[in-house]
């Protein structure tokens, strides 16, 4: 049973008008008269009486109406969730990010999304940039935010949030905290503490020693920037990392920012997702949320 033709008759029953309901449905009375006759024709039941020039249900007709209505609010009720589903702010996002975004900027990001919709539960994945980009690409990540440079497949969306820089990092018992500016001869005879060799900041100190073209001095990898960090203050070494995860050693003294004039390096943060997944009203209003936080 065609559901169109249902409706034409729903409110043609409605108005016990042609007239009425053409008008309503923008359908001339002609096409209209034809898509009843047609329903007649299909159902094998005379649905409405004429007495002079009004048109009346007949005793089918009632009963029919009495289905039609029915099936119509059930529709109207499966709009309504349709719709609420669709602008729902809750649920769960599984949200990735690399080393430094995962564990320096997107906690606040999510602390403060959560305070607007309570509703919201998040699933924070950390890890290096090809294992979070891995996860996008496979459907395990909602959205995520990535350090560095990486080639994404086509069918995943890279948007360009902000680009940090890269400081040089030292213990405050590291002498060359006393210099006023540190030059290439300086660096050559510093060791350095990097992240392990997967890792988009190791990429980057490669290709910083190579720009300045000094030799490979490496004293200890290690697998996360807080245990960097820990290496870098117990004067362990040097280290090359982004500002955003070195501030708050550097606003309250636990680390010292060299002064290296000849070097300036942007690492970058995206914006990604995979394009071929739904997102749901949720993960682009958390998108939105990141753009303007971030």
């Amino acid at each position: 049973m065609d559901l169109h033709y249902l409706e034409i008759f729903n409110a043609v029953a409605k108005y016990e008008s042609y007239k009425k309901a053409s008008e309503v449905l923008h359908i001339s009375q002609p096409a209209l008269s034809i898509q009843i006759k047609k329903l007649e024709a299909q159902i094998g039941l005379k649905l409405f009486d004429k007495i002079g020039n009004k048109i009346f249900l007949s005793e089918n007709g009632v009963m029919l109406q009495e289905y039609t209505k029915r099936i119509f609010s059930i529709i109207e009720d499966l709009e309504t969730a349709i719709y609420d589903t669709q602008s729902f702010i809750g649920g769960t996002l599984n949200i990735g990010g690399s080393n430094t975004p995962g564990s320096y900027i997107l906690p606040e990001v999510i602390g403060e999304f959560k305070k607007l919709y309570p509703s919201t539960k998040f699933s924070l994945h950390i890890g290096n940039t090809s294992e979070i980009y891995h996860l996008i690409n496979n459907g395990t990540l909602d959205i995520a935010v990535n350090g560095g440079s990486c080639f994404y497949n086509e069918h995943i969306y890279v948007e360009k949030l902000f680009a940090d820089k890269l400081v040089i990092v030292a213990s405050p018992q590291n002498p060359y905290c006393n210099y006023p500016e540190i030059n290439i001869s300086d660096l050559r005879k510093m060791s350095f503490v990097v992240h392990k060799t997967d890792s988009q900041l190791y990429t980057y100190y490669i290709n910083f020693i190579e720009q300045i073209k000094i030799p490979e001095n490496i004293n200890m990898y290690l697998g996360n920037v807080d245990a960097i960090k820990r290496a870098v203050s117990s004067n362990l070494g040097v280290s090359l990392l982004p500002y955003v995860a070195v501030k708050f050693e550097l606003q309250f003294g636990l680390l010292k920012m060299l002064n290296v004039p000849e070097v300036h390096m942007d690492y970058p943060y995206s914006l990604i997702y995979n394009e071929n997944k739904a997102l749901s009203a949720t993960s682009k209003k958390f998108i939105d949320f990141v753009r303007s936080r971030i």
